[in-house]
């Protein structure tokens, strides 16, 4: 048996144990699933997070936000009564309709007493107060998020709000309501969130008492 015989003889078998591609295979493989067994359990960890914050804010602005939402609805709804029942009444024209010379005439029904003029400036200055309310007044803020958002500026002048159009927005139309002086601009007295809710509602209730009685 000449020399290449023996070399032959003495290689390990392709794919066993000895075979130094196996190694590598092995080794190949076990980094690919250590790699996506960590990018899952990222992932996994994120969405668990999300949720978790997706379910606490949830809890705190829905329902804050929906009962603002009902109040802006009653107070324009009354507005919108109180409007239209005083505006002058429409007699009938007898507009296509023939009466008979010798029918008696109809005796008008009694009319309801017209809101007075101060119950109508009440309503309107009430939805201009309940539209001028924001969702920093009505929702808790984030401390959280605030505190993580001052770590990351350091030092910069910052003031923990994230600037998004909506913001600018509201930061815009306070600018301009405070053109027209401290007069035009609805005080509520430092009350937020639930506090803040309540005595909007209790004016909502006192309104609805004085139209609709």
């Amino acid at each position: 048996m000449d020399d290449w015989d023996d070399d032959f003889g003495s290689a390990p078998a392709v794919g066993g144990a000895a075979d130094p591609l196996v190694d590598t295979e092995y080794a190949r493989l076990q980094q690919k699933y250590t790699d996506a067994g960590y990018r899952e359990g990222i992932t996994d960890g994120k969405l668990a997070t999300l949720q978790e914050g997706f379910d606490g804010s949830f809890a705190a602005s829905v329902p804050r936000a929906r009962r603002l939402g009902q109040l802006r609805g009653r107070v324009n709804a009354l507005l919108a009564i109180a409007s239209a029942s005083s505006a002058p009444a429409r007699t009938a024209s007898g507009r296509g309709v023939r009466r008979s010379a010798s029918a008696e005439p109809e005796e008008p029904a009694p009319a309801a007493a017209a809101p007075s003029a101060e119950l109508i400036a009440r309503a309107r200055g009430l939805a201009t107060t309940l539209a001028s309310v924001r969702r920093d007044d009505v929702l808790p803020p984030d401390l959280e998020r605030i505190a993580h958002e001052k770590e990351e500026h350091g030092d910069d002048p910052y003031d923990g709000v994230d600037v998004t159009p909506q913001r600018e927005m509201e930061g815009l139309e306070g600018a301009l309501a405070g053109l027209g002086g401290a007069a035009a601009v609805p005080r509520f007295d430092g009350r937020r969130e639930d506090a803040l809710l309540d005595a909007l509602e209790a004016q909502v209730v006192e309104l609805e008492r004085a139209l609709l009685a």
